[in-house]
């Protein structure tokens, strides 16, 4: 049995010869940098920062300049007759014309040129607190823009380490189907010797030719599997699906069970779907004011510095004036009253998709941690069944020498060994990805190296 593996070994170390070698952090870290999803989340986030920028502007005074300029081809010049100025008595009767004469008046307008510009400086006073309130919201949006990037880098991290794993479990079952071939090959060669000797029908040999062949249809099978598993892997770190790699990572076999005390109240305060739903309450709330705040008075005030101009009337003039304004809502036929209730309604909806999300999450902890203890437990009886199996084999194969047991009891021995081992690996494989599904599942996967 040992010759097996030590000939196996020393094959495989020839195959490894040009390819690249990546650790879990390595495709971990091609991942994160490769992935769309992350990069979009990504620019969401430099969005939700940018707003945050904008909204601090409002408390700003905003400045606008505006110019005009009015040209009217069709228009004729004004033209006012002379006359005598009439005469009015203490109640504003006309009682006559008086001596007083009006020489008349010519308006040169005709294609009349006007131009104007202005200058106004516009700052807000209060206006029932939206200003404040969209600040506030702003700077939640940058809060919840950042949970839901590190939110989508756990996700990315959780695929590409369930990609590793199973492609490490992958090679490893390979090393172990091979490793049950060379036993057949040995096997088949040996019957094949005896029935040539006369020593043994040609019906054993073809018992274990029939169970090579189906081994070897199950090794070219993983193989297989193995390039599908590989070009997963590349394409989740945005390698070319041809790339040849080889992972740096083995399944421990004494591997401590993690603490996993009071993991629903890490995940409580870790998970950042919570933390995003948190944020959308008080959102929610900041909403509700702000639709009071429509309701309430503004103040505003503008100071603007004019010029108007227009040469056909030898006109030029310098303004400058102040405003200062109040607007006050005084009837809305309801209307503050049936937005705010929707708005009532609104926050009062997101509350309840919080809770609902809690106790989502509460049991999908709990689910996750079972979930490791199972796959711990499993391990403790795979490796008891491999001891087992291996101690099976050893003697099956001894006995089977000194004629005691059939070749269909080694053939099975021999078999059972692989499965054995086989379970084995895939126990491992379910621990490791139990255990990052786990550390997602209360929200700590960033803060966990990939070597624990």
């Amino acid at each position: 049995m040992k010759r097996y593996i030590i000939i196996f070994l020393l094959l495989i170390g020839l195959q490894s010869q040009g390819q690249r070698v990546l650790t879990l952090q390595e495709c971990r870290d091609l991942a994160i940098d490769y992935n769309k999803s992350l990069q979009m989340a990504g620019v969401d986030a430099q969005k939700a920062q940018a707003n945050q920028k904008l909204a601090r502007t409002a408390y700003l005074p905003a400045l606008d300049g505006t110019a005009s300029a009015t040209y009217l081809p069709s228009l004729d010049d004004i033209e006012i007759p002379g006359m005598f100025l009439p005469t009015a008595d203490a109640d504003g009767n006309t009682t006559g014309d008086s001596e007083a004469y009006f020489p008349g008046l010519s308006l040169n307008t005709e294609k009349l040129s006007l131009y104007q510009a202005q200058l106004a400086l516009t700052i807000p006073i209060y206006a029932g607190g939206q200003i404040r309130n969209a600040n506030k919201m702003a700077d939640l949006g940058v809060n919840m823009s950042q949970n839901a990037l590190e939110l989508e880098r756990d996700r990315v991290i959780q695929s590409t380490d369930e990609a590793f794993w199973q492609l490490v479990a992958l090679e490893e079952n390979i090393k172990v189907a091979k490793i049950y071939v060379a036993m057949m090959d040995s096997l088949e060669d040996q019957l094949t010797t005896m029935y040539e000797l006369g020593l043994s029908p040609k019906s054993e040999q073809l018992k274990v030719s029939v169970q090579k062949n189906d081994a070897e249809l199950a090794l070219l099978r993983a193989n297989n599997g193995l390039s599908i598993l590989k070009m997963r892997l590349c394409q989740l770190m945005g390698l070319p699906l041809q790339e040849d790699i080889r992972l740096d990572g083995q399944l421990a076999e004494n591997m401590p069970l993690p603490n996993m005390d009071n993991a629903w109240a890490k995940a409580s305060i870790n998970r950042k779907e919570l933390l995003i739903m948190e944020d959308q309450i008080k959102i929610a709330e900041l909403s509700k004011q702000n639709t009071a705040g429509e309701y309430k008075p503004t103040v505003g005030a503008q100071i603007s510095y004019s010029y108007l101009n227009s040469p056909n009337l030898d006109f030029d003039s310098w303004n400058t004036m102040a405003v200062a304004q109040v607007s006050l809502p005084v009837f809305h036929w309801k209307e503050r009253k049936h937005k705010l209730a929707a708005a009532s309604l609104d926050q009062e909806k997101t509350k309840l998709e919080y809770d609902n999300s809690r106790e989502l999450i509460q049991l999908e902890v709990s689910n996750l941690t079972i979930r490791v203890q199972e796959a711990y437990q499993t391990i403790v009886l795979a490796q008891k069944s491999c001891a087992q199996a291996q101690e099976s084999l050893e003697e099956v194969a001894l006995s089977y020498e000194a004629g005691l047991n059939t070749t269909t009891d080694l053939l099975n021995a021999q078999a059972a060994w692989q499965r054995a081992e086989s379970n084995k690996v895939e126990a491992l494989t379910n621990l490791e990805i139990a255990k990052t599904a786990y550390q997602k599942g209360i929200g700590m996967l960033n803060s966990i190296s990939a070597s624990n």
